[in-house]
């Protein structure tokens, strides 16, 4: 049967298995592999440095979510002055907002691999809680 074979793909294909043609017979095995812990002690984390250095990375890109980011960035930057235990979580909502609309910028996975050192601090700093902020790296 002739017609197009082609893959197109908008955004990320992780972890798939994609096969095209006629009569194929695949057989896959796709394993995930546990993202390795955040090293940095938490009481050595200077969160708002961190925060100033993925702000800088991320306003850094051409997205026309630009202004959301910018706001999810306060959040996290007021977040992370406030001393209450809810704090953190909240923190980290706002961190992921940030990362959810950068994602969408065309350059976000060349930045990734800059802001990865930081963010993995961040995540020392909120907790084993949190370790979903690193599936954004990738």
């Amino acid at each position: 049967m002739a017609g197009d074979r082609g893959v197109r793909i908008g955004r990320d294909a992780v972890g798939n298995v994609i096969t095209t043609g006629d009569d194929n017979v695949v057989e896959a095995h796709v394993t995930a592999t546990k993202r390795e812990a955040p090293v940095a002690d938490p009481a050595t984390v200077d969160v708002a440095k961190e925060l100033a250095a993925i702000r800088a990375l991320l306003t850094s890109l051409e997205s026309e979510h630009a202004q959301k980011i910018g706001r999810a960035l306060d959040d996290a930057d007021e977040e992370a002055d406030n001393k209450d235990a809810g704090s953190k979580d909240e923190l980290g909502k706002a961190l992921d907002r940030a990362l959810n609309y950068a994602k969408s910028a065309s350059a976000f996975a060349l930045t990734a691999s800059k802001l990865a050192p930081h963010l993995k601090n961040i995540v020392a700093w909120l907790g084993d809680k949190w370790g979903a902020l690193l599936t954004h790296l990738v």
